[in-house]
């Protein structure tokens, strides 16, 4: 399957495998805040339709399909079923099911397999796979996609999984992962966990400023909060990288006042032989001016109209909260 969150119908009131991680606090990718939040409604849920990687998965699931038979030394096919956990919120659907008897089952398990093992593909070559895999062989792989596979374990009840990881170069490296009792565990309880506060509609603690600002959007007149030494810390932190910054950022505008009328209107700065930097215009980008546009179809409408008109598109826009630093902080 692609790296994405599977959010079909039974994703919407069960967890998917690959949300797992996130729905337990350890994603990279999101929040246990923010995966409430999508559940509960507050939030809606990430779009994916037309996004290239989507529509790519399973055609290049396909092509990697005899080279990854190859390298597992069995045969490959197709799970269309969905797995769904007898007493947990939870599902899953698992690209391929490989044969019991496969070489690199029987080489991990030393007999062979008990089930058909799981078979999962990421076929994304962005970037982020660098640091997703490790070692081609080993289990060297990140949370979300160990989670994700354990989940799979759980629901199938097989002993092993191998995920066929397409890396940058392109590169397909195989990690197998063995089933893990005691994560599993660990597994469940969060996803009962998580799910009882979706049902409760009670939060999980925010963990990051935007998990902060979608819980409490607004500040209460006049509530004092007391914080205590540690987060007073934060605060002393917070306001030392502020004075950094603006030295920095002065710092910066002093070069650049120094630089800039050097290079005139040439496109490109060597030395030496050597390209130090480019100095171009940015492609030309078209856009709407919204306030132009606005303006010149009122402009005709007499003036009681005009101000009806405005008066229907016209909201009082509540603004962000502006955390301010005391004069105190900025002097220690």
């Amino acid at each position: 399957m692609t790296n994405f969150i599977d959010i079909s119908a039974s994703h919407r009131t069960a967890l998917g495998c690959s949300q797992i991680a996130q729905a337990l606090g350890m994603s990279r990718w999101g929040t246990a805040y923010a995966l409430w939040e999508q559940y509960t409604e507050r939030r809606p849920w990430p779009d994916l339709g037309g996004h290239l990687r989507v529509a790519l998965g399973e055609p290049m699931e396909d092509v990697l399909r005899p080279f990854v038979a190859e390298r597992l030394g069995g045969i490959l096919t197709r799970d269309r079923r969905e797995y769904r956990h007898p007493d947990l919120p939870l599902v899953g659907h698992v690209d391929f099911r490989l044969t019991r008897d496969a070489t690199a089952a029987v080489e991990l398990l030393g007999k062979v397999a008990d089930r058909r093992p799981v078979v999962d593909m990421k076929t994304s070559l962005g970037h982020g796979a660098r640091h997703r895999f490790g070692e081609d062989g080993t289990d060297e792989v990140d949370a979300d996609v160990m989670l994700q596979l354990q989940g799979y374990l759980l629901l199938t009840r097989a002993e092993v999984a191998f995920i066929a990881a397409l890396v940058p170069g392109p590169d397909l490296k195989i990690y197998p992962i063995r089933a893990d009792g005691e994560l599993q565990d660990l597994i469940q309880e969060g996803i009962q966990e998580f799910w009882t506060r979706v049902q409760s509609d009670t939060p999980p603690d925010p963990s990051t400023e935007e998990d902060a600002r979608h819980r409490w959007r607004q500040h209460e007149a006049g509530k004092v909060i007391e914080v205590d030494s540690a987060a007073a810390a934060l605060l002393r932190d917070l306001a030392a990288v502020k004075a950094q910054l603006r030295a920095t950022e002065a710092e910066e505008k002093s070069l650049r006042d120094a630089l800039i009328p050097l290079l005139r209107d040439a496109d490109t700065v060597t030395h030496a032989g050597a390209t130090l930097a480019t100095f171009r215009a940015n492609k030309p980008s078209t856009r709407v001016d919204w306030p132009a546009l606005g303006q010149r179809l009122i402009q005709d409408l007499d003036e009681d109209t005009r101000a009806a008109r405005l008066a229907d598109f016209t909201r009082n826009v509540p603004g962000p909260r502006v955390l301010r630093l005391s004069k105190l902080l900025e002097a220690a």
